[in-house]
């Protein structure tokens, strides 16, 4: 008799969406997707582990544990949550130990990358995917960007920011002066800003290789220039077809960056289409998997069925 493949979940079912999503409160899936998730699983031939927190776990040598399970023993790890995304990352660093011994979906060198702006950013652009012109400066040299505020304005965002928090529009060298004087870091990331329709700003949301569809924000989470979620909720969202365009070259940073559960936004400016931001908690929409007949479950285990 064949031996059950061992699958390690963490994917905290939300069940208040008017709740924020945070490092307290970490659940993203609807808890309607998630019975859905566990009722595809169990007619596989898996043996499931649920509720593998692997915040709180301990690594000792080159195994991972939660009081007295190893995770390191598992065939297959799944998860999609809120962790810390900081550069020194306790949470990243334990998903970077399991994958020594573990196949993990929501891998860890994908979700360092993606959850780097400047850095993601950086990846795709030399791979030939359209993204703003991008900046890395420190306080000693940022006057070298003074000719550049001459004729545009630029984005200063923190690397490791979500929901549309703290990103700040400069139009003009000072403000971008003044503002590191008063907020000072090691170094400042900078996006040029292109004047676009945000009715024509498009998420995109891909499940291992497949679109699942496109969707803009209501204009409840829109605050002038920006799509912004002051209190963290996500949703509010209205469907889009995504334009060919767009499909293939979302499907492209997909292979690019290994992601097997990610969003894209695409404002759309005078010079086409372009990728502003990854993003490592994609929307994956109750409404819209329900009207599109969409094999949710399917597609997002398709990475451990491909094994």
């Amino acid at each position: 008799m064949q031996k059950k493949q061992t699958i390690g979940l963490w994917i905290p079912p939300r069940t208040d969406l008017n709740q924020s999503i945070t490092l307290k409160n970490p659940a993203h899936i609807d808890a309607r997707l998630y019975r859905r998730f566990i009722e595809y699983l169990n007619a596989k031939n898996f043996e499931i582990y649920e509720n593998l927190d692997f915040r709180r776990a301990i690594i000792k040598n080159h195994q991972v544990y939660i009081d007295d399970f190893c995770l390191s023993d598992l065939d297959h790890f799944v998860w999609i949550g809120m962790i810390d995304r900081s550069r020194d990352s306790y949470h990243l660093e334990v998903l970077r130990v399991l994958e020594m011994s573990v196949n993990v979906s929501h891998s860890h060198s994908f979700y360092s990358i993606s959850t780097d702006k400047f850095l993601a950013l950086s990846v795709l652009s030399a791979y030939g995917i359209p993204v703003p012109d991008i900046y890395l400066v420190s306080p000693e040299n940022k006057h070298l960007l003074r000719p550049l505020f001459e004729d545009h304005s630029f984005l200063l965002k923190p690397r490791r920011s979500s929901f549309g928090q703290g990103i700040v529009k400069l139009d003009s060298y000072e403000q971008f002066r003044d503002t590191a004087e008063y907020h000072s870091q090691k170094h400042y990331y900078l996006e040029k800003f292109y004047p676009n329709d945000l009715n024509e700003w498009t998420g995109i949301t891909v499940l291992n290789g497949t679109v699942l569809y496109g969707f803009r924000k209501k204009s409840s989470k829109i605050a002038g220039w920006k799509v912004y979620d002051e209190e963290s909720l996500g949703g509010e969202t209205i469907y889009v077809k995504p334009d060919p365009e767009i499909e293939g070259i979302s499907i492209k940073i997909g292979e690019i960056l290994s992601g097997n559960c990610f969003g894209l936004d695409f404002i759309k400016t005078n010079e086409g289409y372009k990728v502003v931001d990854v993003n490592n908690s994609p929307g994956i929409y109750y409404d819209f998997v329900e009207e599109l007949g969409i094999p949710v479950a399917e597609l997002f285990f398709r990475m451990v069925e491909d094994i």
